[in-house]
């Protein structure tokens, strides 16, 4: 057996998330071993130290960043469980790396997310207990750039530590262990990598896990092969607005991605495996839907348009309360009803210039079903401002407001379980995806 195949075979039957605690506490277990090196490489926004392992001395040096968004803890067990397989298996000499680890970046936010780690079957849980940094706030999309009339100077904590790591280790490899929630799997590539596509499709496949046959997050995805695409960035949006629809570009909030200012600055080869946590085989269906894709945008638009209404006027009535929610919630959510309208007149601008076409029950399960549970996270954020004045004693009105869009959100909620027949992906599949996916890349980059 390979030493590739070796470690995945010892990946633990994960139950649940681990917290930031308990991650913290592996951590200072790892750090404790022998080839072990431990740096403290800055502070988060909140003043958390972050923490990176250091562990092996090949001639290639490789980056992997843990929870690179808050909702996205899986990272966190991939990094735990591969430093102290590396650090007590002496013989795989850590497959010929020198790897900087980094177990959790978001730290602020996967802790507000703690509430869901248990993973519960009902999605109304879930979504209450949710927790996403809009675009301008998050980590990922906060990198400086200058590009044409286009500036972004404002940085979070977080990517400045990234930042200075790498101009100072000057990393082959950068990956941000990144997982989908409820898409089928699909990867981004800094640069087309022909010898892993048939390795990783069978990989994937193994693990039954299906890869996507299109880039679930923009519209202007390049496939390099299937399931595989071309990695994106802010330039990216500035091209695909300019030429769709420049009145968005004084609205767009976002700096560049860390691949973007990776491949700008430092150079190498970076990737993202999109794992999900949850798939649905009517993601597999490619037969023709008796609805075309104008009227199935049109109706997209038209329940969309109704929710983010509803939002907005039920945050009109929080904000009386305003001073007794708690600020970080109350900023969330108030940005992100701004970006929803925004992305509205959007999305209402070029429906007129859409041209018609056929399309599958997959594409008709990705606009309706997919999209509200969108739609549903984005509720969920606004209940938990709610609750953020109704625990603290709060007016009676907005406790009953609260409850009615607790109402909203199971209702919603239960004819997404309905219609999406959504399964739990196991933990240790995820985590061995995420894994096997770094090493099987690191291995084809030697032999470069």
């Amino acid at each position: 057996m390979d030493q590739i195949a070796r470690i995945l075979r010892n990946i633990p039957p994960y139950s649940r998330f681990l917290t930031v605690r308990e991650i913290d506490m592996l951590t200072d277990e790892i750090r404790k071993l022998p080839g072990v090196s431990y740096h403290e490489i800055g502070r988060t926004i909140d003043k958390q130290p972050l923490s990176m392992i250091e562990i092996g001395n090949g001639d290639k040096t490789a980056l992997i960043i843990g929870v690179p968004h808050s909702d996205e803890p899986l990272g966190s067990l991939v990094i735990s469980y591969f430093a102290r397989w590396l650090a007590t298996h002496k013989d795989a000499e850590c497959f010929g790396w020198r790897w900087l680890l980094i177990p959790i970046l978001e730290r602020r936010g996967m802790q507000l997310n703690e509430g869901w780690f248990n993973m519960p079957e009902s999605l109304a849980l879930i979504v209450k207990s949710s927790f996403r940094e809009p675009t301008e706030d998050q980590y990922e999309w906060t990198f400086p750039i200058e590009y044409n009339e286009y500036q972004w100077t404002k940085s979070r904590p977080e990517t400045l530590a990234i930042k200075k790591v790498l101009k100072n280790e000057k990393p082959d490899l950068l990956c941000g262990l990144h997982h989908s929630g409820f898409s089928n799997a699909y990867y981004y590539l800094s640069d087309d990598f022909p010898q892993i596509y048939e390795k990783l499709s069978r990989f994937a496949a193994s693990l039954r896990i299906p890869l996507s046959n299109s880039a679930p997050d923009v519209p202007f995805g390049k496939q390099l092969y299937p399931g595989f695409y071309q990695m994106y960035g802010l330039k990216d949006y500035l091209s695909y607005y300019e030429e769709k629809d420049p009145l968005m570009l004084p609205v767009l909030r976002r700096g560049a991605c860390s691949d973007e200012w990776y491949q700008s600055e430092i150079g190498g080869f970076s990737f993202n495996c999109e794992v999900p946590m949850y798939l649905s085989h009517k993601l597999k269906d490619t037969s023709p839907a008796e609805i075309t894709y104008l009227d199935l945008i049109k109706q997209r638009h038209k329940r969309k348009k109704t929710r983010v209404n509803y939002s907005e006027r039920f945050f009109k009535n929080i904000k009386h309360y305003e001073d007794m929610a708690d600020p970080l919630l109350y900023s969330l959510a108030q940005k992100h009803i701004q970006h929803a309208k925004a992305s509205l007149d959007h999305e209402a601008r070029i429906l007129s210039n859409q041209k018609d076409k056929t399309v599958s029950k997959a594409d008709v399960f990705e606009n309706e079903v997919l999209e509200d549970l969108f739609d549903l996270f984005f509720l969920g954020q606004i209940w938990r401002v709610a609750e953020s004045i109704c625990v603290k004693g709060g007016a009676k009105a907005i406790c009953r407001q609260m409850e009615l869009a607790d109402f909203e959100i199971k209702i919603l909620a239960k004819s997404i379980q309905e219609r999406g027949l959504f399964y739990q992906v196991p933990l240790r599949t995820s985590v061995t995806m995420q894994l096997g996916s770094v090493l099987y890349i690191a291995e084809e980059l030697k032999k470069k």
